[in-house]
Parts: C-alpha cells; structure tokens; sequence
C-alpha cells in the first residue's frame, strides 16, 4: 500500500519517486487516488498524469480501458508518445477498429504523428482489413515526409498486401532503397496469399537470408494452391519446423484427399500442440473418415490437449456423419459458447 503518511518530503517528489517504482497495476490505482485527493499544481498534476499513463501501458495485460479513463483527465493532450502508445496498445491487443479510430482523432486535435505512430495504424489497418483508411494513412505519409521511413514503408506494403492490392505493395517494395527480412517477407507472404506461387517463389530463392517465416508462408502457400509435391520439398528442407508449417501440410494433404499422407506428418511432428491436433481431427471429418475424427477429438482430451474450435466444428461434422445427431447438436451449442464438449 502506498503511503506518503509522515513524510516531510514534497507530494509531488514522493510520487514521482512512487511512480518509478510501482510496477502493478493496483499500486498504479493507488498513486492515481492520492493524486485526487490531493491539492497539487495544475502542471504537477499533468506531469504525474502522463507518466501514470506511460507506466500504466507498459504493465501486462489489457489495461485499455483504464488508459483511456487516465487519458481523458489530461486536458488537451498533445503528448505525441501518449497518442501512439495507446494506438500501438490497441494493436497489440487485437483492438484494431480502435487503433485507427484514435489515430483519426489524433490527426483532429493536430497533434503531429511519427514514424511509429504511422506504423502501428498500418498494422492495425492491414489486420482488419481496412484499405480505405489504410490509403488516407498512406497520404498523410507522404504530407508529413515519411515515405522514405523503412518501418513505415514495411508497413506500407504490408497493409497493400494483406488488402489484396498486391501491385501497390510491389510499387512500396521497389522503391525501397534497402530491402531488409521483413520487407522480403512481407512482400513474399503477399503474393503467397494471393496465391502467384510464381512470383513468391523468384522472391523467395532471390533472398539473400531467410526466416521460419518465409519458409513457412512458402509451404502454406503450395499447400493451399494444391502443390503438395513442391510444399513437400520445401518442408523437407526446413530446419526448424514450427506449428504452422506442419498444420499447413496436414490440411493440404487433407484438402487434397490425402488422409494418409496426412496421418504420416501427424506423426512425425515430436510435440504436436493444439493446432496440429485439430488439423487432424478436421481432415478426418471433411474426408469422410467420422470414426476417426471422434477417435482422434478423444484422444486429444485425454492427452489434456486443449481443444479449440477447429476440432469441435470437425468433431461436429464427424458426429453428423454418423447420424448421432444428438451429440453433434451438444457439441454445436459448446461451439457456440466457445468451451469444450464431451462425449
């Protein structure tokens, strides 16, 4: 509990020493209720306000909605730290509509954005996807000078491309002047997920360095094309294999019909979490394969797996399949809810 109780020392010294040292959100609530109780100097008041507010956003967790009340009570605030690190919070956590929405009145009130603010909106825009917002972001780039940013260029191209606009995107990457991981990534994840294999492979074998990123955006994208011979070669020629990698071979063999080759990966991954548990139950049921697929669900809760709603829709489907009809609808309801049923 914070106390400033027979202290001789200034409030606000004590509280700024306070603020430093203070590293839970209910120590934060506490400084905050001192502040209101006490008579204190409008620009002391300020000046603790805003680095309540920089401490409070760099606790973990979502503490959004209590930034938002802190910010409120800074008159006028023109702190442009302040601005973008509640825009970037949001990103962070998956707020995205309201990411953009606080960067629209920031620009309102005039305060100036920086190459982080602008990056951070166009992430959230590319999440959503929101082109129409991303493309007035992209102009306010060019009015205050940011076009030659490589963050924001990055975040340029990653906005074009997860909006389907992949000849801007290319247009952002060929002019940038020097070309780093993420932006070749970026720009081979953009033509994967629209689906020109042709023009993601020339970027991908032109990198002069790659990631567990690149390599898996390749695999996932033969797989979801129907290419599992050329998924299957560059999967085998992966160090490191992450989940997504080998969720993206099993549903592609599932895609394809192939159960058995599906079945061959399962068992080769050493850990398999929850993912590849579920890409499995679920190329079971869209095959046909029912008693598997219920086999499959049922070993994944006795291995204290835990189930998400990929294996329930394929547990679902399964029990469908094999008319128990009354089971599928449990489970359908549990999906609904977002918890796991049981048989």
């Amino acid at each position: 509990m914070v106390s400033l109780l027979g202290t001789n020392q200034p409030f606000y010294n004590l509280v700024t020493h306070y603020l430093y040292v203070s590293n839970t959100l209910n120590q934060l609530k506490q400084i905050h209720s001192l502040l209101i109780k006490s008579p204190t100097k409008p620009n002391h008041r300020y000046h603790i306000l805003v680095q309540l507010l920089k401490r409070l956003l760099q606790l973990p967790g979502d503490n959004l909605r209590y930034a938002h009340y802190l910010f409120d009570q800074i008159p006028k605030c023109r702190n442009q730290f302040l601005w973008t690190s509640l825009i970037h919070s949001h990103v962070l956590h998956d707020h995205f509509g309201q990411s953009i929405t606080l960067y629209a009145k920031m620009h309102q009130v005039g305060v100036s954005p920086s190459g982080y603010t602008f990056s951070s909106v166009l992430n959230a825009c590319a999440r959503v996807p929101a082109l129409f917002e991303g493309k007035q972001v992209h102009a306010r780039v060019v009015q205050y000078g940011f076009l030659g940013n490589k963050i924001v260029q990055t975040a340029l191209l990653h906005m074009y491309a997860k909006c389907g606009l992949i000849l801007d995107a290319r247009d952002i990457f060929d002019r940038m002047d020097d070309k780093d991981l993420v932006a070749w990534t970026a720009m081979v994840c953009g033509y994967s997920k629209m689906g020109l294999m042709g023009e993601a492979r020339w970027l991908f074998d032109n990198m002069e360095q790659r990631n567990a990123v690149s390599w898996t955006t390749m695999v996932a994208g033969y797989a979801n094309n129907g290419d599992m011979e050329t998924a299957k070669e560059l999967f085998e020629r992966m160090v490191e294999k992450d989940s997504v990698a080998w969720v993206a071979m099993i549903a592609g063999y599932g895609k394809c019909g192939n159960v058995l080759e599906a079945k061959i990966v399962f068992e080769g991954i050493q850990m398999a979490d929850a993912s590849c548990w579920a890409a499995m139950v679920a190329c079971y049921a869209q095959n046909g394969y029912a008693k598997e697929a219920i086999e499959m669900y049922k070993k994944m809760r006795e291995e204290k797996v835990t189930v998400n709603e990929v294996a329930m829709v394929g547990a679902v489907s399964a029990c469908t399949q094999l008319g128990d009809n009354e089971v599928a609808a449990t489970l359908a309801k549990h999906v609904e809810e977002g918890c796991c049923g049981e048989f």
